[in-house]
């Protein structure tokens, strides 16, 4: 099939990545036809402590944008609805993490359920046709031949690589995916984004979801508790475990002489429990729910790098097979804020081996 008989369907998020995504695969000669996901059901956010994120106001700024770069490169555009799907699948999900005490990735999630699953469907039965779908991630996939597995691997630009946001993506997600700037730096994508005259050229990165304090998204009324020791004294009052994380060290509004950082949260008996920094690290965990990529299922003990969060420098560990499907990690050195119902992903390389999430820490 060459490029001009080609159909991709291009996610469109209104930002300079995504536009020159598109404008790189009209050059190319395929036949692109823009979407843009609309997510905001139009809910009032706090205006103190937030930035522009995908989620929020601001939507109708970037859909407008993402329409007139589609207009500027002669392509078709639609937006697409799917209101009510994220706040099934990601909202929902993400509001129920944190009143167990968990901390979840609202964007791994939208990615595995609605930019690469609710999207694409929606657009098929909106009677648009494509034979790939296409976005402004930086990440690689490549089809192993010998194995018949497509391996998802970082970015060029190391910097803003985003393989760990797409560590769900299933096999037949990461077969229907393009990513054009897999093989550029942010900066060679904001010079093509001048080139190809984007009137986003300048438009600053947005945040992914909202940035500032999540809790506010729940709107379950805050059921305040006890702050604890490590003995099982009581320290102080927390508001609702939803506005703690482990690892937190601001706003726990305790006066000590030492600094103190959430050790654990407990929503059974609605109990934040605090310590050292010290006290937050740790080098054993158990992951669930792991979506394998470059392999079909784990048969032996490996040593892989992991990171733990998004903006976490991955360390050196090796991952054993539990039960259930579940495995355990454990690092070579002490990590700091092994957080439960963050997504652990694993690499050998550039190679993302697999993506998970974190259940029991042992500290």
């Amino acid at each position: 099939m060459g490029n001009r008989e080609c159909k991709v369907l291009a996610a469109m998020s209104g930002g300079v990545d995504s536009s020159v995504a598109v404008a790189l695969l009209k050059e190319q000669g395929y036949k692109v036809t823009g979407v843009t996901m609309k997510i905001w059901d139009g809910e009032a956010l706090p205006k103190e402590g937030f930035r522009h994120g995908c989620y929020g106001p601001e939507e109708e700024k970037d859909i407008d944008d993402a329409r007139n770069v589609a207009q500027s490169l002669g392509i078709p555009f639609q937006v697409i609805d799917l209101t009510e799907e994220y706040r099934a699948r990601v909202l929902d999900y993400f509001c129920h993490e944190y009143l167990s005490g968990r901390t979840p990735n609202p964007c791994v999630r939208c990615n595995q359920r609605i930019k690469f699953n609710a999207l694409v469907e929606k657009s098929l039965d909106s009677g648009l046709v494509f034979d790939f779908i296409a976005s402004g991630h930086y990440a690689k996939v490549e089809l192993n031949v010998s194995q018949n597995r497509y391996l998802l691997k970082k970015a060029k630009d190391l910097s803003k690589d985003q393989s760990y946001y797409l560590s769900f993506l299933s096999q037949k997600q990461l077969s229907q995916l393009m990513l054009p700037l897999s093989n550029y730096t942010k900066v060679e994508v904001r010079k093509m984004a001048a080139h190809f005259g984007l009137q986003v050229v300048d438009k600053p990165d947005s945040q992914n979801f909202i940035s500032g304090d999540y809790s506010a998204m729940i709107k379950t009324e805050p059921n305040p508790g006890q702050i604890l020791d490590n003995e099982g004294n009581v320290l102080g009052q927390h508001r609702g475990i939803q506005f703690y994380t482990i690892g937190q060290h601001k706003g726990l509004g305790l006066s000590t002489q030492k600094p103190l950082y959430v050790t654990a949260l407990d929503p059974e008996k609605n109990t934040v429990n605090v310590g050292t920094k010290e006290d937050t690290y740790g080098e054993e965990f158990i992951v669930s729910n792991i979506n394998w990529i470059s392999i079909p299922k784990m048969n032996h003990t490996i040593t892989a790098k992991v990171k733990i969060r998004s903006s976490h420098k991955e360390a050196e560990a090796t991952i054993s097979s539990v039960d259930n499907g579940t495995v355990k990690v454990k690092f070579k050195e002490r990590q700091m804020a092994i957080t439960p119902g963050q997504v652990a992903v694993f690499y050998q390389d550039d190679v993302v081996l697999a993506g998970g999430i974190i259940e029991q820490v042992s500290l």
